[in-house]
């Protein structure tokens, strides 16, 4: 979820540094240091999967919170609002009117959200928007941090026990976050106001798109970012790439075990847009 503070902080990098540009060879330098202490899980352990079977032979996992004025937000005060409109009592049928900022509850970032010249969504490819789904487990470092870090270590990691990351896949983030929606714990500030939760730290998202050739990112938390990020890094990244990057995933447990799990954004083409609430769903095949 990116707040004016995040936009304010990226664009203010984009125009002083120009957008990241990556190279095999030079990874891209990044403000944020790294944490130590690895940990990861594979898709060695299958997990219950909250699913529906359809007749497509296809399982479906809805990796999407429940989108309503309750829910948490970055800022305090974006919180989306809905009141009816038309009722089937007086009208005959249903319709209601939402106001809502556009990066809240389960969302998809686009490169127009911090490039000016970007590519919007209603532009964006949408054979980007069905990737093969890769989900790495960082619960444990998030118990004992909550501004852990997904780092190349941990990619790393992973693929030494499952294999290379695919070309053209999506890697999500699943620190066990999901699991605090939607109570206060889920954005977990500080007294000072400071938000703490785990992210990608930027050199995973410079390596994963030069050496990967990834669609785009995901997490299971308010931002792309570590909440107490300043520099935000990852979302810097994510412009430099022309990714994009899916906040508020729920369900990512359901996919570890799942070796054949195809994403796909299910984002209405926002005309001219950054980006915006999405409906993601995975499909799991035998």
């Amino acid at each position: 979820m990116c707040s004016p503070e995040i936009a304010k902080v990226v664009s203010a990098r984009i125009a002083s540094e120009g957008l990241p540009k990556f190279t095999r060879r030079n990874l891209l330098k990044m403000g944020g240091s790294a944490a130590a202490g690895l940990a990861f899980a594979s898709f060695a352990s299958p997990a219950r999967r909250a699913a529906a079977h359809g007749d497509t032979g296809f399982e479906v996992v809805d990796l999407s919170h429940v989108f309503g004025p309750n829910m948490p937000v970055y800022t305090l005060g974006e919180e989306p609002t809905r009141e009816t409109y038309l009722s089937v009592e007086e009208n005959g049928y249903f319709i209601q009117y939402w106001t809502l900022y556009e990066h809240v509850g389960t969302h998809c970032d686009f490169p127009a959200h911090f490039v000016a010249d970007g590519e919007t969504v209603d532009n964006y490819d949408a054979a980007h928007l069905a990737s093969r789904a890769v989900v790495i487990n960082i619960a444990e470092k998030a118990a004992a941090d909550p501004n852990a870090m997904l780092e190349v270590a941990d990619i790393e990691a992973w693929e030494a026990a499952n294999g290379e990351i695919p070309e053209g896949a999506v890697v999500f983030m699943n620190s066990g976050w999901a699991s605090r929606w939607p109570t206060d714990d889920y954005r977990n500030a500080d007294a000072d106001g400071v938000q703490n939760y785990p992210g990608f730290s930027g050199e995973a998202v410079a390596w994963l798109i030069e050496n990967r050739a990834i669609n785009g990112i995901g997490v299971d938390t308010l931002s792309l970012d570590p909440g107490n990020s300043t520099t935000f890094d990852a979302h810097y990244a994510v412009c430099g790439g022309g990714i994009y990057g899916v906040e508020n995933a729920a369900n990512l447990d359901a996919l570890e075990g799942a070796a054949n799990a195809i994403v796909v954004i299910g984002i209405p083409r926002w005309e001219g847009s950054g980006g915006g609430p999405t409906r993601v769903l995975a499909l799991i095949g035998s």
